[in-house]
């Protein structure tokens, strides 16, 4: 296997660096909530995707809005994985208390998931006047 020299310029070459220590905080964080909770990176990606489902009418209309229950087949769908691959690996998780199954799925505790979700150092990237400035 032969490796890959990259050059990257000044700018971009700071920019790729803060991506890469970023990313690589990221794949802490995941690290350490899938241990602390026992669990695997894709369970783990599933507590987060479901979250992120039930959250969603918060998303919409801000701090007032609610959590709603989510089902297999939109989980499947929104992790991009078999229906029956999420389906097993939710059942682990409402095994674990993490997530309840009332009338679809939904996190037990929102606000232990909100804070697994504030620990990651999540990356935005700026476009247009943002990037000149």
């Amino acid at each position: 296997m032969q490796s890959t020299i990259v050059s990257l310029t000044a700018k971009d070459g700071r920019n790729e660096a803060a991506q890469l220590v970023a990313l690589r905080s990221f794949f802490a964080s995941i690290d350490t909530m899938r241990v602390s909770l026992n669990l695997d990176v894709e369970e783990m990606l599933l507590y987060l995707g479901v979250g992120y489902l039930n959250t969603e009418r918060i998303q919409q209309i801000g701090s007032n809005g609610y959590i709603t229950s989510t089902n297999v087949s939109s989980v499947a769908d929104f992790m991009k994985i078999p229906k029956e691959t999420a389906r097993r690996k939710i059942k682990r998780l409402i095994a674990l208390g993490l997530i309840e199954n009332k009338r679809g799925v939904v996190v037990s505790d929102v606000s232990r998931w909100f804070a697994f979700v504030r620990q990651m150092p999540l990356c935005t990237h700026q476009t247009g006047d943002a990037e000149r400035r």
